[in-house]
C-alpha cells in the first residue's frame, strides 16, 4: 500500500489537468464505430482458390462499398488465419467503384492454349459477380480496358492489405 499516495496524487495531477483546459476547445467527436464497420455491398473481391482436395494456401480480399475491407486467409492445412480489416478513404471508394462499373469485362478464349494446369487459381468479383477466373495456361484474356482496371484494383485492395498491421 505505499504506492497509493503516488497512485493518488497522479490521478488528482491528471483530473486537474484536464479540468483546467480551456474552456474554448472544441470537443472532438467521437469516430463512429459502424463508418467502417464490413457490412452492406461488397464492391471488389479477389479469391485465392485452390481445386479441392489440394494442400495449399487461399485468401480472400474484400473491398466494401461503404470503404470497410476484409482480408481473410487460411493456411496449407485450412487453418484460419485473423481476419483483417481496414478502411479505404471515400474519395478512393467512389473512383474505385466508378472505375470497376465503367470496364466493359470482355473475356476472349485463345484458339490455341498451352496445357500446364495448377490447383492455384483466382476469382475477381463486382458488386457480387464473377468478372474473370485467372487460371494458368486457360486461355482466357481480358480486354485491355478491363485488365488494366482490374490491375489497379488488385493493386490498392493489396496495399490496403499490405499497410495494415
Amino acid at each position: 500500500m505505499q504506492h497509493a499516495p503516488k497512485l493518488l496524487a497522479i490521478l488528482l495531477f491528471a483530473c486537474a489537468a484536464s479540468a483546467t483546459a480551456a474552456p474554448d476547445t472544441p470537443a472532438k467527436p467521437a469516430p463512429r464505430a459502424d463508418a467502417c464497420r464490413p457490412t452492406g455491398a461488397v464492391l471488389f473481391e479477389i479469391d485465392h482458390r485452390v481445386d479441392p482436395g489440394a494442400k495449399l494456401g487461399t485468401s480472400t480480399t474484400k473491398v466494401f462499398a461503404n470503404g470497410a475491407w476484409t482480408h481473410d486467409a487460411t493456411n496449407d492445412d485450412g487453418k484460419a488465419a485473423a481476419q483483417r480489416t481496414g478502411c479505404v478513404a471515400q474519395p478512393t471508394v467512389k473512383q474505385l467503384e466508378t472505375t470497376l462499373h465503367d470496364a466493359p469485362w470482355k473475356v476472349t478464349t485463345n484458339r490455341i492454349r498451352c496445357m500446364a494446369r495448377t490447383a492455384q487459381f483466382t476469382v475477381y468479383q463486382v458488386d457480387g459477380k464473377e468478372v474473370f477466373t485467372q487460371r494458368l495456361c486457360s486461355g482466357q484474356n481480358l480486354d485491355d480496358k478491363s485488365r488494366a482496371v482490374l490491375d489497379a484494383a488488385i493493386a490498392q485492395a493489396e496495399a490496403e492489405v499490405a499497410k495494415a498491421p
